[in-house]
């Protein structure tokens, strides 16, 4: 899974030719989905784009609101618009807006059942920031982030099914500092660990996919994709070039 969070970029113009162009190149056997997430005013466009193409790639949103009363937010977008949209899967918890926003556990658990309830996948977001990791409370932080999808009843296989966990080191993203290939691949296990324990599976046949963000780009994507415990990438920047994105991210068709 390749996710291409696109933030606050983007017209109509370079939608339409990032879409084009990677459709010419997407795996059309499905191993490595492109979830493509524009700016929320571009998903309408995006989905007619996608549907005329008739290809493989998933439209993805980068927001949604958790307001209690889902008619009463000016300017928000629920759960249920999105799927209206022909929005598949949804960003919650990114770093970004858990500053801005100062979303924390309780908001993010509201945001993630209201997107399972209308069927949606969600990309759940954690990670520490330089402080964190300075402190070797890395781990700590982390599970402490996880420890919202105890919130939830999640016990069922299908809403199980509908989380991926997308690990984003604060301090790598958009500094240009990367995180070392064992940092990511230890850190990925001990997530994968955290959830097995915090969901009560057997270790043996339990696995909970988990892709890695932070300063993803052409020249260390394919080293990072190739590391142990790493199930999908999800890209900022480096996604908006669909050429760049396509290079070293999707198998291209025979």
């Amino acid at each position: 899974m390749i996710i291409a969070n696109w933030k606050m970029n983007g017209t109509r113009q370079s939608v339409t030719a990032w879409i084009e162009a990677v459709s010419k190149n997407i795996n059309v056997n499905g191993e490595k989905p492109c979830i493509f997430c524009p700016p929320t005013c571009y998903l309408e466009h995006a989905r007619k784009l996608i549907v005329e193409n008739d290809n493989y790639i998933k439209l993805g949103s980068q927001i949604i609101n958790h307001n209690i009363a889902d008619d009463s937010l000016t300017g928000g977008i629920s759960a249920n618009m999105l799927r209206d949209l022909g929005v598949e899967y949804v960003l919650i918890g990114h770093s970004e807006q858990r500053a801005l926003l100062i979303e924390n556990n309780t908001v993010i658990a509201n945001k993630i059942e209201k997107a399972l309830n209308e069927n949606l996948t969600i990309i759940l977001c954690i990670g520490e920031d330089l402080n964190t990791k300075k402190n070797n409370t890395t781990y700590a932080f982390l599970k402490e982030q996880l420890d919202v999808l105890s919130q939830l009843n999640l016990k069922n296989e299908a809403h199980l099914g509908s989380i991926k966990i997308a690990y984003e080191p604060i301090w790598a993203i958009g500094s240009g500092m990367n995180a070392e290939k064992e940092y990511i691949e230890d850190t990925h296990a001990f997530i994968n660990e955290s959830l097995k324990d915090l969901f009560g599976h057997d270790k043996e046949d339990f696995y909970f996919p988990v892709l890695y963000g932070g300063s993803v780009k052409l020249e260390n994507c394919e080293d990072i994709s190739s590391s142990n415990n790493v199930d999908g990438l999800l890209i900022g920047g480096a996604s908006l070039d669909p050429v760049s994105y396509t290079h070293l991210t999707l198998p291209t068709k025979a």
